[in-house]
């Protein structure tokens, strides 16, 4: 417990002070203050010790919800039982992670005896990850106001803040609209004769490829028995995602890295629900996280913990670390999709020839996310010779763009090329066309 002067106190001190001056004039005036200052030093030191038994009688619990979206507004509350036998009055100041919003939250609160008090406050957090709330700090004023006394009560408690769209699926499906294809518009049809996964025993029938007769349940049924294939259905797919330098700007919704995670862990929910095996991973210029494919809608939680706080740590990207990394750990054919973006020639002319390269093996989806910045510089009136250098380098740096993207495109990379925040519905319904046409 923490004791600090009140405001009573104070002012009886200033006018002890003042009044000690007559101590030069009539000495008997010594006498009295002495008596006076014993007087409040005393009531000042009971005082303290109610004080102790009213923070000694107070619980303080926590409710917060367990996931949010990012940005999202949310209601913390707060339970302060009294379980003294008077009424306590008394403030409250929250501690609140560093990027919550309002940063401070005091609040008065009073509480009859036996009785419990509910403080309730809106919040919202603009940054992904998990935030830490608590302790709690309770002030109470001394009966005759001499006297505060402040604690801590150590009621923490802890929020997990996932991309916006995501942890909201009637939000996504409100802003995507009509241009998203939902998992529920697939085709549940089995296709078969194209694949190669075993789906059942058929009787043969005229037209049938002789090949596929089986003979030992042909001996058995003492008929022509021929099996049907299906085109598989348990495809391996990864999400990669870049978190290099380039993913930290600013798109009006958070950055590039907020929108690629948002989208990525959409897409990765539509994987799982497809019946294929789903892994993610991230790179900088050291690989941030890998978590191989999985299968089942409970794998999604896994690929939930693996990248929703992930962070740009404003390093350039190295393509070779993630690329060495699914050469050793992707050896099967893999359907491949890569959030990043392409920056100046040299870096770009890499990634494109490795991503080619990639290609030769996977099946590879490259999603292009602009910066809406150069597409502002360009439009912007001429006011200096300033503007002009700007304008120079921004159709620069988007020449040597739309060029590499359309060298991929030529080597047989899917490029999706969108704005960050528009990302989630193009990417989703072209994993769900080349889904459809067995690519894979």
């Amino acid at each position: 417990m923490t004791l600090r002067p009140g405001e009573n106190l104070l002012r009886v001190i200033g006018g002890l002070a003042a009044l000690s001056v007559l101590a030069f004039f009539w000495w008997p005036i010594i006498v009295v203050l002495a008596a006076a200052l014993i007087a409040v030093v005393g009531v000042a030191f009971a005082e303290q010790r109610e004080l102790k038994r009213l923070l000694d009688g107070i619980r303080v619990d926590r409710w917060l919800p367990p996931v949010i979206g990012r940005n999202a507004d949310f209601v913390a509350r707060l339970n302060i039982e009294n379980t003294n036998r008077v009424p306590v009055e008394g403030e409250l100041r929250d501690v609140l992670p560093p990027n919550a919003v309002p940063a401070i939250a005091v609040r008065e609160f009073s509480a009859e005896a036996g009785q419990t008090s509910l403080l309730e406050g809106v919040f919202r957090i603009p940054r992904r990850g998990r935030h830490a709330f608590g302790p709690v700090w309770i002030r109470l004023r001394g009966r005759w106001r001499l006297l505060e006394a402040q604690r801590p009560f150590p009621c923490s408690g802890s929020i997990k803040v996932l991309p916006e769209t995501f942890a909201s699926r009637e939000r996504m499906e409100k802003e995507a609209g009509a241009e998203i294809r939902m998992l529920d518009e697939l085709q549940r049809s089995r296709q078969r004769g194209a694949g190669t996964e075993f789906e059942s025993l058929q009787p043969y029938r005229l037209g049938d490829d002789p090949r596929r007769i089986d003979w030992r349940a042909t001996a058995r049924q003492q008929s022509l028995v021929v099996r049907h294939f299906q085109i598989e259905r348990h495809r391996d797919v990864m999400i990669i995602i870049d978190s290099g330098r380039l993913m930290g700007a600013e798109v009006g919704r958070g950055s590039k890295l907020d929108c690629a995670v948002d989208s990525a862990l959409n897409l990765a929910r539509v994987v799982l629900q497809s019946g294929d095996r789903c892994g993610v991973a991230a790179y900088d210029r050291q690989i941030r996280g890998f978590l191989p494919p999985l299968a089942g809608a409970s794998a999604l939680r896994s690929l939930v913990e693996c990248v929703y706080d992930l962070q740009t740590h404003w390093h350039e990207a190295d393509f070779t670390t993630i690329l060495a990394e699914l050469r050793q750990r992707q050896a099967k054919r893999t359907f491949l999709i890569f959030i990043s973006d392409l920056g100046d020639a040299e870096t770009s002319q890499r990634t494109c020839a490795s991503l080619i390269q990639l290609q030769r093996q996977h099946l590879v989806i490259f999603a292009a996310l602009r910066t809406p910045l150069l597409g502002k510089v360009v439009r912007e009136p001429i006011g200096d010779v300033q503007d002009v250098s700007r304008k120079a380098v921004a159709f620069r740096l988007l020449r040597d763009r739309r060029r590499a993207l359309h060298t991929l495109s030529h080597n047989g990379v899917h490029v999706v090329d969108v704005e960050p925040t528009q990302l989630t519905a193009p990417l989703i319904n072209q994993f769900i066309e080349l889904r459809q046409r067995n690519l894979l």
